[in-house]
């Protein structure tokens, strides 16, 4: 099991990735952990995964409809990034706290890592 994971404010179908295209062309909503992961690469951003390699952090990426409702009932407000401490998911990031880390992937990663 992954230590952290990641949920999208997207859903994971093609009508869902087309839907949340248009409302951020729109700019009605938005995705710190899109922007940050992928921006308008639908592979992912090099900077994405090149931090994720070197660093190492056991971390899962899911859409909203694809997290369980243990993982969603943690989240404040989506997207968010969640834990596992053993007996509950805990939310660790919440948008604003990942929206810091927007061109920094490598500094989100390093600061999963501490937690």
């Amino acid at each position: 099991m992954p230590k952290f994971v990641g949920v999208y404010n997207a859903d994971s179908s093609l009508m869902g990735e087309l839907r949340y295209l248009r409302t951020k062309l729109t700019k009605s909503t938005s995705c710190s952990l899109c922007d940050l992961t992928h921006g308008w690469n639908p592979f992912g951003k090099s900077s994405w995964k090149t931090a994720r390699k070197d660093l190492g952090v056991p971390i899962d990426l899911l859409h909203k409809n694809e997290a369980n409702p243990e993982q969603l009932s943690a989240i404040d407000s989506l997207p968010a990034i969640v834990r596992f401490d053993g007996n509950c998911w805990v939310q660790v990031m919440d948008s604003n706290e990942i929206a810091s880390y927007r061109n920094a992937p490598r500094g989100l990663l390093a600061a999963l890592k501490q937690l």
